[in-house]
């Protein structure tokens, strides 16, 4: 069941696939996120890294892309809905995911993002914080 929602599979999709309530199937996603988190916690502490890439994507690349609508009418409709912008942080050299948030595009989720790396890093070491010029 998780896995036919990580491949795109909508809640109802799958609630109807596998005969079972929708909110079943919340249960299900509830729990598998809590278990990757716990997953994560133990893997991903003490790094040592030299540096961080942090950048904030929106969640209408593919439609971008495809020439559904253009890069303005895209951040014209996250001003109404903020909650589409993913914040990353990446060490380059290993391309491992050290944080990812989702959240406004603001200084507050900024800040955030780099208290999330904050959290994973060894002790004593602080890693040079690199971005795409983003004002905040």
């Amino acid at each position: 069941m998780v896995a036919s929602l990580a491949e795109g599979q909508a809640i109802q999709q799958v609630a109807r696939v596998f005969t079972i309530d929708p909110n079943t199937v919340l249960v299900c996603l509830e729990q598998a996120a809590q278990q990757s988190e716990a997953v994560c916690q133990y893997i991903l502490h003490q790094l040592q890294l030299s540096q961080v890439q942090l950048d904030e994507l929106f969640a209408w690349l593919d439609q971008i892309q495809s020439g559904q609508v253009t890069a303005a009418e895209a951040v014209a409709q996250l001003q109404q809905r903020p909650h589409r912008w993913v914040w990353v942080a990446m060490d380059p050299a290993s391309k491992l995911l050290v944080a990812v948030i989702v959240g406004d595009r603001s200084l507050a989720m900024a800040q955030t993002l780099v208290h999330a790396v904050v959290r994973v890093l060894a002790p004593g070491g602080g890693p040079l914080f690199l971005t795409d010029g983003l004002r905040h």
